[in-house]
């Protein structure tokens, strides 16, 4: 039903990345490609047959990472005939704003602010404040979330949690024994594992999942979900395809989402996974359709746009990395030093690394210079003569679980 990425190449046939057929307003309701597993009791709980008639979202979520699948979600609703005032996309900001380190690429924020504004969407950044590193050095409780909204540019709190509100006060009185009081509300100091498991691999779970989850739930706490309608109905639509890794094959197309709470909130929220069945060829062949530019990273030899330094990057990926980003890489060692924990399970950077090529490929001098100076602008999305980036169809390997 679906193809690996390990086993697609340009010669692959386009399946599903075909030109959808408009929907929207025609009271269509959207089943998924393969019946929804109900083999669990996680499953069972949020099982979700079909989506509701587009139309009947008062919100249509795109979570946009910057990424080629995500991309592809958003151009799938435009083509689906979602009008884009209906749509927002929200982008998490890994880094969130700490003063001095970063995980992530610098020219994401660019990439994808110069993406919706190309397209006239509205884009909310979200972000768990001081991000990877401040959760990496977290002594006491998790900083809160905050978002940027879209209209305003104002920046919005979510509600503070009691452990936060407790370690400021005991920050505030500072005691001798501040280090060990605030431990008794949490305690990080270790990167997070290469595992399934998201209680281990943090990052996921804490600059994405529940910074996700905060705001859809904020949102709706302070009124903003809701217009005139008692029920308020939202899809939240993300780009995991089954081609990426074998525990992605297992996920639902469609199902409840985490904040659906139709009778504590009277809020409706669905997921949809709309690219989940796609091979990578077509995702690529949406992109291609609309003459999307890449993001720079696929132009410079990534074969997935995660964080840039990603714990399940490949020895050839973090060389990479040494070579763009040497301050970072160096940056990263000392951090395994302070930490007394490696960024592999089982072995230091350098060891990781070893004498691994370089995936850096020159070729694209403009990627290379958005990648370096984090420059982005919105006349760079759209290129005529669309090419492969030098990234494409290399497999899955390197990226999320």
């Amino acid at each position: 039903m679906f193809i690996r990425d390990t086993e697609c190449t340009r010669d692959t046939p386009v399946t599903f990345g075909k030109q959808d057929q408009p929907v929207y307003g025609k009271c269509v309701r959207i089943s998924p490609g393969i019946d929804g597993r109900t083999d669990s009791a996680h499953f069972r709980k949020t099982y979700l047959p079909e989506l509701l008639p587009l139309e009947e979202y008062d919100r249509i979520v795109v979570l946009l990472s910057g990424g080629k699948d995500s991309v592809a979600c958003l151009y799938k609703l435009l083509e689906l005939g979602v009008p884009r005032e209906k749509i927002e996309c929200w982008h998490h900001n890994i880094d969130g704003g700490h003063p001095l380190r970063r995980m992530d690429w610098r020219c994401i924020g660019n990439y994808v602010r110069a993406l919706t504004e190309a397209e006239g969407i509205k884009l909310r950044v979200s972000y768990r404040v001081n991000g990877f590193f401040g959760e990496l050095y977290r002594i006491g409780a998790s900083e809160p979330i905050e978002w940027i909204d879209p209209v305003s540019q104002k920046v919005k709190q979510c509600r503070l949690s009691p452990n936060y509100i407790k370690c400021q006060q005991l920050r505030e009185q500072a005691p001798e024994d501040l280090e060990m009081l605030l431990k008794r509300y949490g305690y990080r100091m270790k990167f997070p594992a290469k595992s399934a498991d998201l209680s281990r691999r943090w990052c996921s779970a804490y600059l994405k999942i529940c910074v996700a989850d905060a705001v859809v739930s904020n949102l709706d706490r302070l009124g903003e979900l809701k217009k005139q309608k008692e029920q308020c109905k939202v899809l939240i639509v993300s780009g995991e395809r089954r081609g990426e890794s074998s525990g992605r094959a297992k996920y639902n197309e469609m199902e409840l989402h985490r904040t659906n709470a139709e009778r504590r909130s009277h809020r409706t929220v669905h997921q949809w996974r709309a690219v989940i069945d796609y091979s990578e060829k077509d995702v690529w062949e949406v992109l291609k359709r609309h003459h999307v530019n890449p993001h720079p990273c696929y132009r410079i030899g990534w074969n997935r746009c995660s964080c840039a330094m990603c714990i399940f990057s490949t020895p050839s990926l973090f060389a990479g990395i040494r070579e763009i980003y040497p301050e970072e890489y160096e940056a990263l060692k000392k951090d395994e030093e302070i930490l007394g924990f490696t960024l592999d399970n089982k072995k230091c950077l350098d060891d990781f690394v070893g004498d691994a090529k370089s995936c850096v490929c020159r070729k694209d001098q403009a990627a290379i210079r958005s990648i370096l100076t984090g420059s982005f602008s919105k006349r760079q999305i759209f290129v005529k003569n669309w090419r492969y980036p030098a990234g494409a169809f290399h497999g899955a390997k390197g990226g999320p679980c």
